[in-house]
């Protein structure tokens, strides 16, 4: 109630939050086996970091820097407990990676699989409660496989096989 921007939204259109890392892996598999993605898995961390730094390592998919509306970060909505919250994926062009992939910057956290220790979870992103830090595209946390969390999302990768 407090934004003076985006305050009508579509929920629709709001990233997946509050799903366990479990249960993103679990709905990855279903939509591979169903085809309906196929090859649909959780992406690594490795994937997840060359989408949001591009070729030239960036620091955030923008660049050097994370302006207050470049993402849905903290400092997005002026730090207003009544107006922090999630934004429709895209809204925030300058989030979008050199590769169109939008969101990879604030908004909400996501699982990835950690490279480090194979299968484990690791959320990647920042999110709309948390600094531009913690938005930069090396910045990786580790989570746990059944933990929810209104801040922490999903994204999906899928294999491509060629015939």
């Amino acid at each position: 109630e407090k934004r003076t921007s985006r305050r009508d939204q579509d929920w629709l259109k709001f990233p997946v939050t509050a799903i366990s890392f479990d249960d993103a892996i679990a709905y990855a598999a279903w939509l591979a086996k169903t085809g309906q993605v196929p090859g649909a898995r959780l992406c690594d961390e490795y994937e997840w970091e060359r989408a949001g730094r591009g070729a030239d390592g960036r620091t955030f998919p923008s660049g050097a820097s994370l302006a207050p509306d470049d993402a849905n970060i903290a400092v997005t909505y002026g730090r207003e407990p009544l107006a922090f919250g999630p934004d429709e994926v895209g809204s925030h062009p300058r989030s979008r990676s050199v590769f169109g992939v939008d969101d990879l910057a604030g908004n909400v956290w996501e699982w990835t699989r950690s490279v480090a220790i194979p299968g484990a979870p690791v959320y990647r992103g920042g999110g709309w409660y948390n600094a531009a830090l913690s938005s930069r595209s090396v910045n990786r946390e580790p989570g746990e496989p059944t933990q929810r969390n209104v801040l922490i999302g999903i994204r999906l990768c899928a294999s491509v096989t060629l015939d």
